[in-house]
């Protein structure tokens, strides 16, 4: 009997260790199935950003024309993108346009902005300058039933370095076309109008007018974009760029001046007597501006930015009063 139960006992004994260690056992492989923290966790999922907008045009309702400054002769990088404006908290919807480049001599290179051209639905698109022995080019290209076509082409004249910024408007029935380089780390740029042709597309010789935001900040580009509105007046994006792809960024808006014929029926830009910025945004860099009209005379402006490796957004500004 006491044997028995001596042999009940070591029973027990080797089942409670046995247990104990098929339960230290586990706690290790539950330890080790999962990474702590100072272990690299791999396969992470990167964020499907909005592209740079280097170039942004309203198009109807809450819907934009951007235009991305990529390089890349691959075709899968975008060039032209269809924005929608946010409905919900789940934020703004983007598209790709696929465009038929070969139609006008190849793909386009680094697009830095983009203008409709009043009362139509014809837009312009510009590479920035002649990059790499290419050629810059002006495209003419016509949205309808939601596709966006080129139409011609025309080259930019040989001297133009790095335009970032172009805008259209119409006085007396004729189109013209103003289109500023940015003068990066300079004290002032050229901001240039000239005739528009649609048929045949052509634009005629620069007539300059000379700028500067007068903002000391070292880097800064006086214009990294161009709008001007119904009534002629005229507003500008400046953007300070240290050279490194996360930033830190800053930009400013500007309304300038107006566009207004003079007593010889041509265009004049007459800017105002001191700048003051209609906008400060810290963190970011405004590539681009488009205007959606409204049923008061201000139109509302909109920011697009091309924040390098953080990619791209756009924002509403708010209201402004008229020119200082």
């Amino acid at each position: 009997m006491i044997k028995n139960r001596m042999l009940k006992n070591k029973i027990q004994y080797f089942m409670i260790r046995f247990i104990v260690v098929l339960m230290v056992i586990a706690f290790q492989i539950k330890i080790f199935a999962f990474p702590s923290f100072s272990q690299t966790v791999t396969n992470v999922e990167m964020g499907k950003t909005l592209p740079d907008l280097s170039g942004l045009a309203w198009l109807t309702e809450d819907q934009f024309l951007a235009v991305h400054d990529s390089k890349n002769l691959d075709s899968n990088q975008p060039r032209v993108s269809l924005i929608t404006l946010p409905q919900s908290a789940k934020g703004l919807s983007w598209q790709p346009l696929t465009i038929d480049w070969e139609s006008v001599g190849g793909i386009a290179m680094d697009l830095e902005s983009i203008t409709p051209i009043p009362d139509t639905n014809l837009f312009i698109l510009a590479e920035s300058s002649n990059y790499q022995k290419h050629q810059g080019r002006l495209f003419l290209m016509k949205f309808e039933n939601s596709d966006l076509k080129p139409i011609a082409i025309t080259n930019w004249p040989q001297n133009i370095i790095n335009i970032e910024a172009i805008a259209t408007t119409k006085l007396n029935n004729q189109f013209y076309f103003f289109y500023a380089e940015r003068g990066a780390a300079q004290p002032s740029t050229n901001i240039c109008w000239t005739t528009l042709s649609v048929e045949p597309f052509s634009i005629g010789d620069c007539h300059a007018t000379r700028f500067s935001t007068a903002d000391p900040t070292p880097h800064i580009r006086q214009i990294s974009d161009l709008a001007i509105d119904a009534s002629g007046t005229i507003y500008i994006a400046s953007a300070f760029d240290p050279n490194q792809d996360n930033g830190p960024f800053k930009s400013s808006v500007w309304k300038i001046g107006k566009v207004e014929l003079d007593q010889t029926n041509l265009p004049q830009i007459n800017l105002v007597p001191e700048n003051h910025a209609i906008a400060e945004i810290d963190g970011f860099k405004v590539e681009s501006l488009a205007l959606r009209p409204t049923p008061n005379q201000q139109p509302e402006i909109f920011i697009g930015t091309d924040d390098e490796n953080y990619g791209g957004t756009i924002r509403l500004l708010p209201p402004v009063d008229s020119i200082h």
